[in-house]
């Protein structure tokens, strides 16, 4: 019984100091992360609207393409952002972009050499897609 008592007082020490642990960790630019997707109907049947969440890293991404209009939102950090080989922007935290459907996104990475940013994604894609095609 006081093997348990112990193990369970370790365990509520440890616990939160672990989460501060996962909490600091700098995420991985492993690509984005699907957060939501729904289905759109009426006018809008045959897409879907989803939300990503990505990590850009420092340095110069690979061009691409998408198949819908993307919306976003810079959450923490800066990130570089360019479309059709046009002059690049800086987009602060709290700032938003905007890409139109089949643009060249010439120019993406944080802006900051040390750190990757944070940035909310909006698109409306063909249905089951992801909506990102190669240059």
């Amino acid at each position: 019984m006081e093997d348990r008592r112990t193990f369970l007082a370790l365990a509520a020490a440890l616990f939160p100091a672990s989460l501060m642990t996962l909490a600091a960790q700098t995420p991985s630019p492993s690509g984005p992360r699907e957060l939501a997707r729904h289905t759109l109907s009426g006018p809008l049947d045959g897409l879907d609207a989803i939300l990503l969440e990505l990590h850009p890293a420092p340095g110069q991404g690979r061009e691409h393409r998408h198949t819908g209009p993307v919306l976003a939102y810079v959450l923490e950090g800066k990130v570089r952002f360019g479309v059709d080989h046009g002059a690049e922007r800086i987009i602060a935290a709290g700032e938003t972009f905007f890409e139109p459907t089949g643009a060249l996104h010439s120019t993406f990475g944080s802006a900051d050499p040390n750190t990757m940013a944070r940035v909310l994604v909006f698109m409306v894609v063909p249905k089951g897609t992801s909506g990102t095609t190669a240059a």
